[in-house]
C-alpha cells in the first residue's frame, strides 16, 4: 500500500459520522406535565428518588437532573430542580422558552 492510499480527500458534505451517546429516553408524561405546570406549583418526582447514603448518589443526581432538563427542553420550558433531604427531585418551571 502506498502513501497515496492512506487517505482520501472528499467534500465536507460527504462526511459520514455517528452520533455519540445513547438516545434520549424522556418520559412523554413528564414533558406534558412540565408543559402544563402552573406558576407556583412543583412536581415531586418520587419515581426518580435516590438513596442519599449510596456511594453513587452524586452520579444518580446528575443523570436524573439531565433527564429532567431534557424533558424541560422538550416541553419548551426552563426548569429548576431542588432536591429533598431524602433524595427526591422537586421540579418547578422557571420560565417558558416560547
Amino acid at each position: 500500500m502506498s502513501e497515496k492510499d492512506d487517505f482520501e480527500i472528499i467534500d465536507e458534505s460527504a462526511v459520514e459520522s455517528v452520533r455519540r451517546g445513547r438516545p434520549s429516553t424522556v418520559s412523554p408524561e413528564l414533558v406534558e406535565a412540565l408543559r402544563n405546570l402552573k406558576a407556583g406549583k412543583v412536581i415531586v418526582l418520587k419515581k426518580y428518588a435516590g438513596n442519599v447514603t449510596a456511594e453513587d448518589y452524586g452520579n444518580h443526581k446528575q443523570n436524573v437532573a439531565s433527564s429532567i432538563r431534557t424533558a424541560g427542553t422538550s416541553a419548551g420550558v426552563k426548569v429548576r430542580i431542588r432536591w429533598s433531604p431524602t433524595g427526591v427531585p422537586q421540579v418547578s418551571v422557571v420560565t417558558s422558552k416560547k
